[in-house]
């Protein structure tokens, strides 16, 4: 598992782990549907990181993004 920080523009992997103690950081990604098993592709990583989850694409900044842990 890493942290999803550490992929580069266009590499995939699976949402492995949503590793966080802020509920509120944890609500926000379950509703915006960032699970664990989801398929997952970096679309860009600055100035936010810009990912696709199953058909929807999302933009986080770097503290939401080190919550979520990716298997490749």
């Amino acid at each position: 598992m890493i942290n999803l920080t550490e992929l580069k523009q266009g590499q995939k992997g699976f949402v492995a782990e949503l590793n966080t103690n802020d509920e509120n950081i944890l609500r926000k990604l379950m509703s915006m549907g960032i699970l664990p098993g989801m398929p997952l592709k970096v679309i860009q990583t600055f100035p936010s990181y810009v990912f696709q989850v199953g058909y929807t694409q999302v933009a986080v900044d770097k503290t939401i993004a080190s919550a979520i842990l990716v298997n490749m």
